[in-house]
């Protein structure tokens, strides 16, 4: 159990504005916390990779290209990356980088720049000279920033940032609608449920979807049939079905920064479409109507 006391917070789902930058937090735990198995973690755990352009020292921002990007584990594989960014007035950025959990649990970072990097027809990645290759063992959960380019006018730097999940702020949000312009659907075993997916008409305040992996049935709001299954937070939902996890990631922002939500639902795998990429969504305001959709 945790009690919160803020001064001077206005909190709604909409954006919060306040009239200055001050903010002053109480916060009181009561009650112990376990460890988290390193499963659990990587499932937590999310990478963003930023450029960013500083002066020479790299004590100013000059600009951020509009360079960012996402990484998660998907299963007990690395996450790895071949980034390359051609960007008007930069060097170009070409960029392994690999992260993995050790057998203690430690994240391991190893990082290769080169001076080149074009695909392959095979879909393999060709490179060209190494310029730096470097490992670190993350500490704090604290990602490095890389140098990649640097003279006397400037500093080009990769910088990563890591981010956990946690579900210990997760409450019950109300009545509010899971709609999107572009849903992508996918689970830890590697498998593309849905992409590209358009549910933003009307209110979805209880959405279904049926593909070739199975379907999904999820609310922020308990109905009939469902359980807790899953946390959205940003434009992000994560649905924990024991060994097998199920991540939503929407373009557009599907809660407000600093919430986060329940979700309610649960995962058919039995009633699947017939073909590949052949899916269905269904969503509705009202109880009943989504509830008649899952029985058909």
């Amino acid at each position: 159990m945790k009690k919160i006391i803020l001064g001077l917070v206005s909190l709604s789902l909409g954006l919060a504005f306040s009239a200055h930058a001050e903010d002053i937090s109480f916060s009181e735990a009561t009650s112990p916390r376990k460890e988290i198995e390193l499963n659990n973690l990587r499932y937590k755990l999310e990478i963003q990779g930023d450029l960013l352009v500083f002066n020479k020292n790299g004590t100013r921002l000059l600009f951020k290209p509009d360079e960012e990007r996402r990484w998660r584990f998907g299963n007990e594989k690395p996450i790895t990356s071949y980034w390359n960014v051609i960007h008007q007035g930069l060097p170009t950025t070409s960029l392994y980088h690999e992260w993995q959990f050790n057998p203690h649990g430690e994240l391991q970072l190893k990082i290769k720049q080169f001076d080149s990097m074009s695909p392959n027809r095979n879909g393999e990645v060709k490179t060209g000279k190494v310029l730096q290759a470097k490992e670190f063992t993350i500490e704090n959960m604290n990602a490095p920033a890389i140098v990649l380019y640097q003279d006397d006018h400037r500093r080009v730097v990769a910088q990563f940032k890591i981010q956990i999940w946690s579900d210990e702020s997760a409450e019950d949000i109300g009545k509010l609608g899971i709609n999107s312009s572009r849903l992508t659907i996918f689970d830890n075993k590697g498998n593309v449920w849905a992409s590209r997916l358009d549910n933003s008409t009307g209110n979805n305040v209880y959405f279904g979807v049926t593909t070739h992996r199975g379907s999904l049935y999820l609310s922020y709001l308990p109905f009939e049939g469902a359980k807790k299954i899953g946390v959205a937070e940003k434009n992000r939902i994560r649905i924990d079905q024991g060994d097998m996890k199920i991540n939503i990631e929407s373009a557009d922002m599907l809660l407000p920064r600093g919430i986060q939500a329940n979700v309610y639902g649960f995962v058919d795998s039995s009633k699947r479409s017939e073909r590949l990429n052949q899916i269905k969504s269904y969503g509705s305001d009202k109880e009943a109507s989504f509830l008649e959709n899952i029985r058909r």
